[in-house]
């Protein structure tokens, strides 16, 4: 948990009122950000949601239709068939 916590993006309360935005988005990439008041109290902001990490990946449907254009057809899954079996 100690390693977590080291990596945690910090921002002090200044930083959190100037730049919300980043804030949201380090706490969106990271999974929670540590907020640092003045005074030495420490606050941790995380989402509501886990981060979706699946997000990123590319959309293999879309990449499976460009290789392959048209579908092959029946006589010819026959044939691959035949040749897969060793007929």
């Amino acid at each position: 948990m100690s390693d977590i916590k080291s990596d945690m993006k910090t921002f002090t309360v200044r930083e959190m009122h100037r730049e919300a935005a980043a804030l949201l988005k380090a706490c969106d990439r990271d999974g929670a950000v540590r907020i640092r008041h003045r005074d030495g109290r420490v606050y941790m902001l995380k989402p509501e949601v886990a981060p979706l990490r699946m997000q990123n990946l590319p959309n293999f449907r879309e990449r499976v239709a460009k290789i392959f254009p048209k579908r092959i057809p029946a006589k010819q899954m026959r044939l691959v068939d035949k040749l897969i079996a060793g007929e």
